[in-house]
């Protein structure tokens, strides 16, 4: 490996493997002075030798002499410019890595420097684009540990996994950084590549590691963000596949092979320490929680089958602290409510299995077969049980937190929005199930009140947002391809009302309410992306409504 080392004694200052922002930022740096690194002897490889170590995991000290002392002066919060010498812009700083000979990505000749000269990142841009992720996007998906991965990055050899890896990361942080968006597609394409080298290996080593499934997670993340659905559906499928076929999704059963084993099963090689296991869960639940949103996007069935799923919740706990107590699976996650064990990232995933469990009671109010909808199914019955789960879900998550709590914690925000949604999605199908039936009024009135009151909360939950301080308006920004769902179904609300009301105080009350959400999705999403087009008619029905009061204002002058 050519270049300095990454030096991880100044820097980020947060848990590797929690979603606790507190310590988010990091100090200023000055690449003024800053010259094109000499060539250096290639480190040796970190040597793994007992678990005391591997659960203090840090840089070795040999190669934390020389490298970021310059750290020191860059302002991300700030969004301050990276001053590069003309030299470093013009010459690129030599490759991250030596692809071992038999796996190279471009040929299946000898793989050389000059072979790749055409396609490389500069080394200090990859640094930064690295640090840019775990100040920001590693907070969304606390799925990498930092140190582990500054590691690996530090060997002799780096392997096609962990270049997949790293470039998937600095595809990530590319796009969140201003001045770094032009290198975003090359970094993402170098991440696809070394992904295809590992899936092409005859034997699947490369392939079956926890860096190539956590690489094919970031690109996932990365693809859900643009226009192109079915290349992110399809990525996605990638990823579930390879972690079912290491078993994440069985990980806490007490016989993992007895029950849902693929017959084809992969194990990855032991953990090491708590600081893996919980790495391999978070990576799963992730998982967990995109493929809900994919299901929402596509109209399609979920990928994962929750009821096969023992692999326990992820941990509030640093993976050095003393030993603790084991979290629960998702079947027994009752046990957290009144706990401090539940951490955002957790509510998430409690969140998305309300989802699942809605989606898939109001999927089964629309089957007329009885058999399609399983025997025993009763509408009102599954609809009150879950109600009461989701009512008993909020209080444990967001229940004691008022406005500037919230403003506190994005991602309570944005969970708080979006099991608001799902209230939203389960009392209109109560709504049309009791006008189907021919039900009292007051049961229809009661769920209309709900939908009213769950839309209201979003409308604030979005005007709470816009008044976000940095960096935390930017995290709650990365959580946009989950906020979108709720501004929808908020808007599909109050649209319906619009047409109920003749109130002159009330149309304008709710017309106010549809622009806020106009404005927070347009901010989200480019105006041809998907759910900027499903609310189009709304948007038309806005400027219509404009454009009536602007001509009746005219009238009257």
């Amino acid at each position: 490996m050519n270049g300095p080392p990454l030096d991880t004694s100044q820097g980020i200052h947060c848990d590797p493997l929690t979603s606790d922002t507190s310590g988010v930022g990091l100090p200023p740096l000055d690449f003024t002075d800053m010259q094109p690194p000499p060539q250096q002897v290639p480190p040796q490889p970190i040597l793994q030798s007992d678990m005391a170590y591997l659960d203090n995991m840090s840089i070795d000290e040999q190669f934390l002499q020389s490298d970021l002392d310059a750290w020191g002066n860059l302002d991300f919060e700030n969004n301050a410019t990276m001053n590069f010498s003309p030299e470093d812009q013009m010459n690129p700083l030599p490759l991250l890595f030596e692809p071992p000979v038999a796996l190279s990505p471009i040929s299946s000749g000898n793989t050389s420097k000059s072979s790749l000269s055409e396609v490389e990142i500069p080394l200090q841009t990859l640094k930064i684009l690295h640090y840019a992720y775990f100040d920001i996007a590693h907070h969304a998906m606390p799925i990498i540990n930092q140190d582990k991965f500054l590691s690996q990055l530090n060997k002799a050899v780096i392997t096609p996994h962990v270049a997949s890896l790293s470039h998937a990361m600095a595809t990530l942080g590319a796009s969140l950084m201003d001045g770094y968006a032009h290198i975003k597609d090359k970094c993402y394409q170098l991440a696809c590549k070394y992904l295809e080298v590992c899936e092409r290996e005859e034997d699947g080593a490369s392939l079956m590691t926890i860096e190539a499934l956590q690489a094919c997670i970031l690109i996932t993340n990365y693809e859900l963000r643009g226009k192109g659905f079915a290349r992110a559906w399809m990525t996605l499928g990638r990823a579930i596949r390879l972690a079912q076929m290491m078993g994440l999704d069985r990980m806490d059963a007490p016989n993992p092979d007895a029950n849902g084993a693929l017959k084809f099963q992969q194990t990855l090689p032991p953990a090491q320490s708590q600081l893996d296991l919980e790495e391999r869960r978070k990576a799963f639940w992730v998982l967990f929680i995109i493929d809900a949103y994919a299901s929402l996007r596509s109209g399609t069935a979920v990928a994962i089958d929750e009821s096969k799923v023992t692999t326990a919740l992820p941990s509030p706990h640093k993976s050095h602290e003393a030993k603790h107590p084991p979290m629960p699976t998702l079947e027994h996650a009752r046990l957290l409510y009144g706990t401090n064990s539940i951490t955002s990232f957790t509510g998430l995933v409690l969140m998305v299995s309300l989802y699942r469990r809605c989606l898939s009671h109001t999927s089964a109010s629309l089957e007329t077969d009885s058999a399609t909808r399983g025997p025993g199914y009763s509408f009102w019955e599954c609809h009150f049980i879950i109600d009461k789960d989701l009512q008993e879900c909020k209080d444990a998550l967001v229940g004691n937190m008022d406005a500037q709590a919230l403003l506190n914690d994005e991602f309570a925000l944005g969970l708080d929005m979006n099991l608001c949604a799902i209230d939203i999605v389960l009392h209109e199908a109560a709504v049309l199930k009791a006008d189907k039936d021919g039900l009292p009024r007051t049961l229809v009135t009661e769920s209309n009140n709900r939908c009213s009151e769950a839309a209201r909360r979003i409308v604030e939950g979005i005007s709470l947002s816009q008044t976000l301080a940095q960096p935390r308006k930017t995290l709650f920004k990365q959580l946009g391809i989950f906020s979108m769902w709720p501004i929808c179904m908020a808007m599909q609300v109050l649209n319906r009302q619009l047409s109920a009301i003749n109130d002159d105080a009330e149309v304008g009350h709710a017309v106010g309410m549809l622009k806020i959400l106009v404005s927070a999705i347009e901010d989200l999403e480019d105006v041809s992306g998907h759910w900027v087009s499903s609310i189009s008619h709304i948007i038309k029905r806005l400027d219509d409504i404009d454009s009536t009061s602007m001509r009746t204002l005219e009238a009257g002058m």
